[in-house]
């Protein structure tokens, strides 16, 4: 794979000054027309020696317009592979070879006439990242990915790592989602991940209780938030319910999953057992009666007062109604 500096392109101090009506003229003539079409074939094949021979034998601007021409080519035919990065990433090094001089009222801005090399770095930092999904995939599929040990580099790479993997693990097989969840109840370090994406993810594509429970349990963040969004959004899925009610064991996520659960129209029986069953508790049992009174099931909480056993429940509901 290469591996690019990817550096901000400067202007030599030595590029030859052209005007914009020339590069424009060049770029449209027959001649670079001709010879950048004939020697797309010769990029196909990945026959580079020649391509080079050929662009050597172009007066040196033409030349530059044609490589930029087969650079954008490269872009449309896509199929990157080693040999054609390989000559991609020499046209990203190249130094501009002509620059084109802006004035304005009392500035000048030299910048380069051609633009291939910053286009040229873009296809190879997406072929890179492509090559490093499809390794991703094949040791998930092959269960060799230990996710410890690959998302344990510095800072930068495992967020790049951890993108790509949100990135492709809808494509993942259950075989390959099961193997990952597993390593959860194996190894120790997994808990220590700095944020909840990866949790959440396979929580979400596997379905495992285990795995949200972990994900409940755990400081709450945009990955958890991300999740009980989509899971409000399955309700009253019965899977989707299950996990709501469990997320409101936690203290950050409490308050929206509640309201999510109250504001469930009709209300499916079993949400009305789990929230009859807060409204008799100390903690959120006041909180609880009072989102259902704000959702008009005042007259529901007064029946529960008068029938239920609860004393605890019947203070809470008490407290809510004499507001």
């Amino acid at each position: 794979m290469i591996l690019l500096l990817l550096l901000t392109t400067t202007t030599s101090v030595s590029a030859q000054q052209v005007t914009e009506r020339q590069v424009e003229e060049v770029s449209q003539s027959q001649q670079v027309l001709d010879r950048a079409q004939a020697l797309k074939t010769l990029y196909e094949r990945n026959e580079f020696r020649a391509l080079e021979f050929n662009l050597s034998q172009l007066p040196p601007l033409a030349q530059e317009a044609v490589r930029e021409n087969l650079v954008h080519y490269a872009a449309e035919f896509g199929k990157l592979d080693q040999a054609k990065a390989t000559w991609l990433a020499e046209q990203a090094g190249r130094k501009p070879e002509f620059s084109i001089v802006e004035q304005g009222d009392g500035y000048q801005v030299t910048k380069a006439a051609f633009h291939y090399g910053a286009k040229a770095r873009t296809l190879i930092q997406h072929w890179e990242h492509e090559l490093q999904a499809d390794d991703m995939m094949r040791k998930a599929e092959s269960g060799t990915l230990q996710l410890s040990k690959w998302l344990t580099l510095n800072q930068t790479t495992q967020k790049q790592r951890r993108d790509l993997f949100l990135e492709r693990v809808k494509d993942l097989s259950p075989q390959a989602i099961d193997k990952l969840v597993a390593q959860f109840a194996t190894d120790s370090q997994l808990l220590w991940l700095p944020d909840n994406a990866i949790i959440a993810s396979l929580a979400a594509h596997s379905g495992d209780d285990e795995m949200y429970q972990l994900l409940w349990r755990r400081r709450s963040d945009h990955y958890s938030y991300q999740e009980l969004n989509r899971l409000a959004s399955l309700a009253p899925q019965p899977d989707a319910l299950t996990q709501l009610m469990a997320a409101t064991m936690n203290p950050s996520l409490k308050q929206q999953a509640f309201k999510t659960l109250i504001a469930l129209k009709p209300m499916p029986a079993s949400t009305r057992q789990f929230l009859i069953a807060k409204m008799g508790e100390n903690d959120d049992g006041v909180v609880v009666a009072q989102q259902l009174a704000q959702q008009g099931y005042s007259s529901w909480l007064r029946q529960l007062a008068s029938s239920h056993s609860s004393n605890v429940l019947k203070k809470n509901l008490q407290i809510v109604l004499e507001q």
